[in-house]
């Protein structure tokens, strides 16, 4: 994988119009929340989610880049920057869940695609690592396979 996939571009060009409007729609919904945590002054500026649909898959496919070439671009990668991604791959599976069938086969078809190759950049353990620094995780709370898994290399600065 390389941090532009031709599958993903490839897979937002096969989108037909009612596929492009479901997106848009989700695109709409998230902007709409990500400016309600922000000054009004500063939300009419922004005009595109930071965390849309291809956004977080695109996020979510560099994470796993990262981790399959050793980390290269990280000179420093801290362990709540690894946090912050799989928390982008848990908005991967709200909108999957919130996409209409068609389209929700699709996306997870690419999903799948990067999913197996980051589990197999990481080992299962239970969420051992990574419960020190997430508390939901801890308490028991989180249970997404991706949290529960810790990569095979750790970046400098975990």
């Amino acid at each position: 994988m390389r941090d532009s996939d031709p599958e993903l571009d490839k897979l937002a060009r096969s989108l037909n119009a009612d596929e492009q409007a479901a997106i848009s729609l989700l695109d709409l919904q998230r902007l709409k929340v990500e400016q309600s945590r922000i000054n009004p002054a500063s939300s009419v500026q922004q005009t595109e989610p930071s965390y849309g649909v291809f956004g977080c898959l695109r996020h979510w496919q560099l994470l796993v880049n990262r981790m399959a070439t050793a980390w290269p671009d990280a000179d420093y990668y801290m362990v709540y920057e690894y946090l912050n991604d799989l928390t982008v791959r848990d908005q991967v599976e709200e909108y999957l869940d919130a996409m209409p069938e068609p389209l929700a086969e699709k996306i997870h078809r690419f999903v799948k695609y990067v999913d197996d190759t980051f589990a197999d950049l990481t080992i299962h353990d239970d969420g051992a690592e990574l419960s020190q620094y997430w508390r939901p995780l801890a308490e028991g709370r989180e249970v997404r396979w991706w949290w529960l898994r810790t990569p095979r290399t750790l970046p400098r600065g975990w």
